[in-house]
């Protein structure tokens, strides 16, 4: 029998949590990645300074970003472990993204500890992800997962299959290799 899993939402109370998931497993096989703390997409981005030399910056982003309110987003627990994380909240959190309400959610990234990959995880994530926002109020939800998954590149944002067999439905394809879905809970 499979261990229970059990979602909390990114609070003060779960942020040593993340700090320790973000801090020592989310990024052991991507170096470059380390930094990130998921902050990317919480205000414009300095593509010019790798994510490994904002590491400090962006960890106290986000502990103060938690504290605010700023920043949202989901653990999976597994044994009292964090196991994956996955970025989601209300689009009016992302400033870079257009036609934002306090009706709909975004679910912008996933982290799946780099052991338990192609498990079946990012998949039971979405699905209490996806529940958990219903339940808060929300009237829709888009990502922007990937259109193919490319060899030796981590598809943090989720892969498009995913997204379609969980009743998203295809708004518009990008040139970037993304997708922009969108599901409706009402």
């Amino acid at each position: 029998m499979a261990d229970a899993k059990v979602l909390k939402r990114l609070t003060t109370n779960t942020l040593d949590d993340f700090l320790d998931y973000f801090d020592h497993r989310a990024f052991v096989d991507n170096a470059e990645w380390s930094g990130c703390y998921c902050q990317f997409y919480l205000g414009t981005p300095d593509e010019d300074i790798p994510l490994v030399q904002k590491k400090e910056q962006n960890r106290a982003l986000a502990c103060s970003r938690v504290e605010t309110g700023e920043m949202d987003g989901y653990l999976l627990y597994s044994e009292d472990k964090v196991i994956a994380w996955c970025a989601a909240g209300n689009s009016m959190l992302y400033p870079d993204f257009p036609d934002a309400t306090e009706k709909l959610a975004r679910i912008l990234c996933f982290n799946v500890e780099p052991t338990l990959r192609g498990q079946g995880i990012a998949t039971e994530l979405l699905d209490l992800v996806i529940a958990d926002l219903a339940e808060r109020g929300f009237e829709a939800l888009e990502a922007a997962p990937v259109t193919e998954v490319i060899e030796g590149r981590i598809p943090y944002r989720g892969t498009l299959k995913l997204f379609l067999t969980k009743g998203f439905e295809v708004v518009v394809a990008f040139p970037n290799n993304h997708t922009l879905v969108r599901k409706y809970l009402t």
